[in-house]
């Protein structure tokens, strides 16, 4: 555990040190073929492959042979081809949607997803220190050398090359992927009904440090409305978000927990009561239109042919 701010993590005395774990060397450049086939593409020049997977933990400090220029390259062509791909297979989306899947594919968690397939961890070059604790398998680590390996294979390759690798290692993701984004769908909807803005926090971090949990809450107007865990911040947000939603369209009694209505008039007693049940109703309402509207809703299939 980390951050001290895990409640259960309080420990008298100095606390016991985790023992490093046993290091193992990466794989030699004789097995980069392993990579090649995954990838559909063979280097000419292996070297910008080796530099792809090279950490800055291992060389001194100034040098430029590990893998951050090509990771700076590799994510601006993910995200290019992953938007070209996405226009292919999903002719009727319109800009918002299609935002909102480009997201859903390329961030942190679904590279690391991706980067785990291919293996890649056991081929990493990391300092002694860095593999001791775990760096091969840090999802931080997988995302950037799965962006450096595109980098790589876009300077050798060019684009095209570089597309065809990115669509073969996204695969079925690119045709199943959905426009849902849970915090803005919370957000959205709490507006349209004149409640406050929800605010996320950081609640804890569990796990070890090179495989940590995210564990956020969503707050309206000072209540707890969500609580989700996920592998990055953002994640465990957008968990705690979807949780919110889910509460709120079953129609439970945080519908009006969430809103705020407006002070009553001296003699006004049950025209409060009244407001807060419209307030709660309209909550209710824009999250059925919400859900109504969403990928996968069997009445916007059957109505949409989607």
């Amino acid at each position: 555990m980390r951050f001290g701010i895990v409640k259960s993590a309080a420990v008298s005395g100095e606390q016991e040190k985790r023992p490093l774990r046993p290091t193992q060397e990466p794989l030699s450049r004789e097995r980069y073929g392993e990579i090649e086939q995954q990838l559909g593409y063979e280097f000419t020049d292996r070297a910008w492959l080796e530099r792809a997977l090279t950490h800055r933990s291992v060389h001194a400090k100034g040098t430029k042979s590990d893998y951050e220029r090509l990771e700076f390259l590799g994510d601006a062509v993910f995200d290019l081809a992953v938007a070209h791909l996405l226009l292919d297979h999903h002719p009727e989306a319109r800009e918002g949607e299609l935002s909102k899947m480009r997201a859903a594919l390329v961030n942190t968690t679904s590279l690391a997803e991706i980067a785990r397939e291919l293996e890649l961890g056991k081929f990493i070059r990391l300092s002694r220190g860095e593999l001791a604790s775990g760096g091969s398998e840090r999802a931080s680590i997988l995302a950037d050398v799965l962006e450096a390996v595109v980098g790589a294979v876009y300077r050798e390759g060019g684009y095209e090359v570089a597309r065809r690798c990115v669509e073969g290692l996204v695969g079925d993701r690119l045709i199943t992927v959905t426009p849902r984004d849970p915090k803005t769908e919370l957000q959205e909807a709490l507006h349209a009904a004149g409640s406050e803005a929800p605010v996320y926090r950081l609640e804890c971090v569990e796990g070890p440090e090179h495989a940590p949990v995210f564990i956020s809450v969503v707050d309206v107007d000072g209540q707890i409305v969500g609580r989700g865990r996920g592998p990055t911040k953002k994640a465990s947000q957008q968990s705690a978000a979807e949780e919110a939603l889910q509460r709120l369209k079953v129609g439970d009694a945080l519908d009006q927990g969430f809103m705020v209505a407006p002070e009553s008039s001296d003699d006004g007693g049950d025209d409060s009561e009244e407001q807060e049940s419209l307030i709660g109703e309209g909550v209710s309402h824009q999250l059925q239109e919400a859900a109504a509207d969403r990928p996968g809703n069997e009445e916007s299939k059957s109505d949409e042919g989607v």
